[in-house]
């Protein structure tokens, strides 16, 4: 701390002060020197979280103000269930202390009247306790209206003139701070008080009788979702999901409808911030009003938990309550992922019974009924590349042409390992499936049709240092499998710093889980023509090959293999 900013603190404990006056006070005493000992000040306390400019232009100190303050608040049926009070009314002040709420006693029954006095500004300790009655301190009161009045004449708070409201904090402060005595012992709640003298409080606001609150609250809760996303954007997750909470807590108190996007958005939050229960408590939590995209979103947390048991058993409730027109994609998005945990299940089975391809023409029963089993070509893809892996060629070819000799079933699979072994199998497995171009399988005919039909990539605006690169392969019943590459422009000169493939998707949860989180947090994706996409992609790996670099998904999966077989070359082996 500097030394101005120290001898300017030790002025303010005494009670608030002007700028100027403080600075004149510092020149005389020779801690500055400066032409303008007002800006001195200025600077010295601009960030200084402790210092609050009051509605008159004086600086005021919160702890001086508000040290052994006394507020009271009476207790309504809501706030005796859920065992505390917001800070946006009766007890609006202490939000400058960063109180969100404050827990009331046990023994608190509704209609009865609680204090609530400051202890510790500084570590935002409030002592809580029942007081029998309710009493006017005129002067308080006096003094808290005409602040009200004074501000409200002076500003509209860059609302309409006909609406004029102000923040009941900084007003309250000011009083609090000019008079060493004032809300110093119980009185009346705030909104008594100023509701005898003709004002409203709401959410932490002051304004005339008639005041169109709903209006204003929409715009209060705007302002605080945007400011959310500027968390979220600079990477503060649980600052956000603490914003959100107050968000979710106005609007089901004043916008009920809006509450259920809202809450959705917390659970996600929290998830980004690593409290993946927590966010999914919430949604369960809310499970009783039936809503197919709470169940949707509690089956996502639910997978990344590795909890498929209740993903599925979400996704098939949601898909219970998902009727009508209005409900179709998130319905889409609950059968994709119930497919798709039935289809890993399958998947996890087969491959703990997978032959090897080194078995020869004798495991080729057990090979075509593995390799159909899955209903996702993704998944096909996995067990072929894995029964296939470093296999004898001799005892690959004869397991390949014994599986073509084993009726339609055979040739479906053949046709679809020729879609992803490479030569010289690929070819044998085309001449297998015996001429046959399609194969009935829908999870088959995917590996056989697949190619890359569109593409998005955020700018250079919004990442200028990391491209993000999507390309969609088309694969069946109007699933994409997408592959996200990591473009790297500062350190790597434009080479693939990382790529992947994720599971094949509908076309909604791409955007729903993958472009909005990207969007959240700045980094928007635009369409990009297929051509450029597939170009850059194949410079990028290009100068990925002439550094040397190892990309780290490789250790999860055959990602280059997969970049050349779906999109560099834009179609099936032939």
């Amino acid at each position: 701390m500097s030394r101005i900013a120290e001898a300017a603190l030790s002025i303010l404990a005494s009670g608030p002060a002007a700028v100027a006056d403080i600075g004149r006070l510092l020149a005389s005493r020779g801690i500055t020197r400066a032409r303008d000992p007002g800006a001195a000040v200025r600077r010295a306390l601009r960030d200084d979280p402790r210092v609050v400019h009051l509605p008159d232009g004086r600086l005021a100190l919160i702890d001086q103000a508000l040290r052994d303050v006394v507020l009271t608040v009476r207790v309504g049926r809501e706030m005796r269930a859920r065992g505390e009070v917001d800070t946006d009314g009766d007890l609006a002040p202490l939000s400058l202390l960063g109180l969100a709420a404050v827990r009331i006693p046990d023994e608190a029954r509704a209609g009865d009247l609680v204090a609530v006095r400051v202890a510790d500004p500084e570590a935002g300790r409030v002592d809580v306790g029942l007081v029998p009655r309710s009493r006017a301190v005129p002067a308080d009161e006096a003094d808290l209206q005409n602040a009200v009045a004074a501000r409200l004449a002076r500003t509209g708070a860059g609302l309409p003139a006909a609406a004029p409201i102000a923040r009941l904090a900084p007003l309250f402060l000011a009083v609090a701070a000019a008079r060493a005595e004032a809300f110093r012992a119980p009185g009346r709640p705030l909104t008594e008080s100023l509701r005898a003298g003709g004002w409203e409080v709401h959410l932490g606001w002051v304004g005339g009788r008639g005041t169109a609150w709903r209006t204003l609250t929409e715009e209060e809760v705007d302002a605080l979702e945007s400011d959310v996303a500027d968390l979220l954007v600079a990477e503060q997750h649980l600052a956000a999901a603490a914003l959100q909470d107050r968000v979710v807590t106005l609007l089901r108190r004043h916008l009920p409808e809006r509450v259920p996007a809202a809450r959705r958005r917390l659970a996600r939050v929290l998830a980004r911030a690593g409290r993946l229960e927590e966010g999914l408590a919430i949604l369960t939590g809310a499970f009783r009003f039936d809503d197919s995209e709470d169940r949707y979103e509690a089956a996502l947390l639910a997978m990344r938990l590795g909890d498929v048991v209740s993903a599925r058993r979400w996704a098939n409730e949601g898909l219970a309550w998902a009727e009508g027109p209005a409900h179709a994609e998130v319905a889409s998005c609950l059968e994709d992922i119930a497919s798709d945990l039935d289809g890993q299940a399958t998947f996890l089975d087969v491959r703990d019974r997978l032959p090897h391809a080194d078995g020869g023409a004798s495991v080729a029963e057990r090979m075509v009924e593995a390799l159909s089993a899955p209903r996702r070509s993704y998944l096909v893809e996995a067990l072929v590349e894995e029964a296939f892996e470093d296999a004898d060629p001799a005892a690959a070819r004869a397991l390949v042409d014994a599986m073509g000799a084993l009726g339609d079933q055979g040739r479906e699979v053949c046709l679809a390992c020729a879609a992803v072994l490479p030569r010289p199998l690929g070819p044998i497995a085309r001449r297998a499936a015996a001429g046959r171009a399609r194969a009935r399988r829908p999870w088959l005919q995917g590996l056989v049709e697949a190619a890359p039909v569109v593409a998005w990539t955020t700018s250079p605006e919004h990442a200028p240092d990391q491209q993000q690169l999507v390309v969609a392969v088309r694969k069946e019943s109007g699933r994409l499998a997408p592959l996200v590459a990591l473009i790297d422009h500062e350190t790597m000169g434009g080479a693939v710093k990382d790529a992947f493939f994720l599971p094949d998707l509908v076309e909604a949860r791409l955007h729903r889980e993958i472009f909005a989180p990207m969007a959240e947090i700045g980094l928007p994706c635009d369409p990009l023509p297929l051509d450029e996409a597939v170009e850059a992609l194949r410079a990028g790996l290009v100068r990925t090959r002439a550094l040397g670099w190892e990309l780290p998904s490789a250790a999860r999966q055959p990602v280059l293999a997969r970049v050349e077989r779906w999109v560099l070359r834009g179609s099936p082996r032939p």
